[in-house]
């Protein structure tokens, strides 16, 4: 089944259990996570799995918090939807200051465990947190993975560049890209949206939200070349520091992810749709569809391999843009995107000015072609096929 597909993150999940009592894997709704706990993991590690989206279980931790974490005798536990009982967080701190177990709890979330959702943070040096993020592409397609954003070495792909830029259309939540016409797909999102937006924000604490207005937000991004709060604000006719509430309320609810500006350039904050099938529904360009569909790659990559290096983009004094600039301990590499076959003198500029601001990086052109060329040592154009 289609839904039951392996996430590559599962081998990091059993790694990481044999380290933390407490291990969290948080992500938007209907991304996969009760699936791969409940139908994957639950078995591999002989835990009990409870949801709290049962209004039974629900009342019953909520109102007794210790005693329904007693009833599970000291044996291994899945606790889905963990956010929706916050007290249990102190109830679980007890459990594991008494006997740290390793693998004990398993939980998951669809909200940041932070002040900012109300929960407390009890948990700190006792929990490990993993991101569930869209399925990437070789987990659509049932692959073995290449992680290739990761490895820093482009790869042959198996797949043609019209089957990927179908697959980008479609994006990589399980309950939607599966679904077999776009009239369903669009459908599956708008009910997605509603519930994100008119009941799921108002889990943030301290913020006055409107739901219509993180839908009109959510739109706006997708739109806009510069996705920032500011371009937001003045597109809505809205002062800025609602906007700005509403971002951070939708951010906690990983339904965008923030790409800061490079500290050697220019530029403010941008906020990407966690998928590009959403990207699709709200309207984006087939470039930002693109860029949402790159960072998802890069994001996922990274997380099943345990590591989590600095994202940001860079803009230049004369507004000229380096789309994604990846640090870590190996490497500096940077990313421009391109939807020409034969990129401009324009791109490679681009290129060649960052070069000049960070001599140590390597910068790829990601472009709709064939085969990766090299026009310097630090200087690639690279077939968007080559990244997935």
């Amino acid at each position: 089944m289609p839904h039951q597909r392996s996430r590559h993150i599962l081998d990091l999940v059993l790694k990481r259990l044999k380290l933390w009592p407490v291990l969290a894997l948080l992500g938007p709704r209907q991304v996969g996570k009760s699936t791969l706990l409940r139908d994957q993991l639950s078995q591999k590690i002989g835990a009990q799995y409870v949801t709290l989206d049962d209004k039974n279980v629900r009342s019953t931790a909520t109102k007794r918090p210790g005693r329904f974490i007693e009833s599970f005798q000291n044996k291994p536990v899945v606790i889905d939807e963990v956010q929706k009982a916050p007290d249990l967080f102190d109830a679980i701190k007890v459990v594991v200051d008494i006997k740290r177990q390793p693998g004990r709890f398993v939980l998951s979330g669809s909200t940041e465990f932070s002040k900012k959702t109300g929960i407390r943070e009890s948990l700190t040096g006792r929990i490990g947190l993993l991101r569930l993020y869209p399925m990437t592409l070789a987990e659509t397609l049932g692959k073995a993975r290449r992680n290739p954003w990761v490895k820093a070495k482009p790869l042959t792909s198996q797949t043609s560049m019209p089957e990927i830029m179908r697959r980008v259309k479609i994006g990589g939540m399980p309950g939607m890209c599966f679904l077999r016409s776009e009239e369903e797909r669009s459908a599956a999102w708008t009910a997605w949206l509603d519930t994100t937006c008119y009941r799921d924000s108002q889990q943030i604490r301290g913020a006055k939200l409107s739901g219509d207005l993180a839908l009109e937000i959510l739109q706006e991004l997708a739109k806009l070349e510069e996705p920032t709060i500011t371009a937001v604000a003045n597109q809505l006719n809205q002062d800025a520091r609602r906007i700005r509430s509403h971002v951070e309320a939708l951010e906690a609810l990983f339904v965008l992810s923030r790409l800061n500006p490079h500290r050697n350039g220019i530029g403010k904050d941008q906020y990407y749709l966690c998928d590009s099938g959403l990207a699709l529904h709200l309207g984006a360009s087939e470039m930002m569809q693109f860029k949402t569909w790159s960072l998802n790659e890069c994001l996922s990559q990274y997380e099943s391999e345990g590591t989590r290096p600095k994202l940001s983009y860079y803009r230049s004094s004369n507004k000229s843009v380096v789309d994604l600039v990846i640090e870590d301990k190996k490497s500096l590499r940077a990313f421009v995107f391109s939807d020409d076959e034969a990129p401009g003198t324009y791109i490679f500029r681009t290129a060649e000015a960052l070069l000049k601001k960070l001599p140590s990086a390597h910068v790829t052109i990601l472009a709709p072609t064939k085969d990766i060329f090299h026009e310097t040592k630090q200087l690639s154009v690279v077939p968007w096929t080559a990244m997935a």
